[in-house]
């Protein structure tokens, strides 16, 4: 399966102001597992995907995208999974280290 890592920017543009937590709402309607599966080692920059594990959903308030994050072994990384709503598809994936941008540990 094809992946498109996205860029800083790519990333970003896929985010509103006031992103809503729907994860208590949203439904598995877009399988990801398999696009997980074939993301690149590279992308995950030496972490590991946790079992199949979805810490949140969360959707612009367009209702326009779904961040899907994907716990790694790693404490406060994930793997952002970005759904196109309007397409029903995957957009792409950016790896979120809350350790490096805000200062974590």
């Amino acid at each position: 399966m094809q992946t498109r890592q996205l860029t800083d920017g790519e990333f970003k543009a896929t985010m509103t102001p006031k992103m809503q937590n729907v994860t208590e709402t949203a439904t598995d309607v877009l399988d990801i597992w398999r696009y997980v599966a074939s993301v690149p080692a590279a992308d995950l920059e030496g972490h590991s995907v946790y079992d199949r594990f979805v810490e949140a959903v969360y959707r612009s308030d367009d209702d326009r995208f779904d961040h899907v994050l994907v716990m790694t072994m790693t404490k406060n990384v994930l793997l952002t999974v970005v759904i196109d709503l309007a397409q029903d598809s995957i957009f792409g994936h950016r790896l979120l280290d809350l350790n490096r941008e805000y200062g974590l540990s």
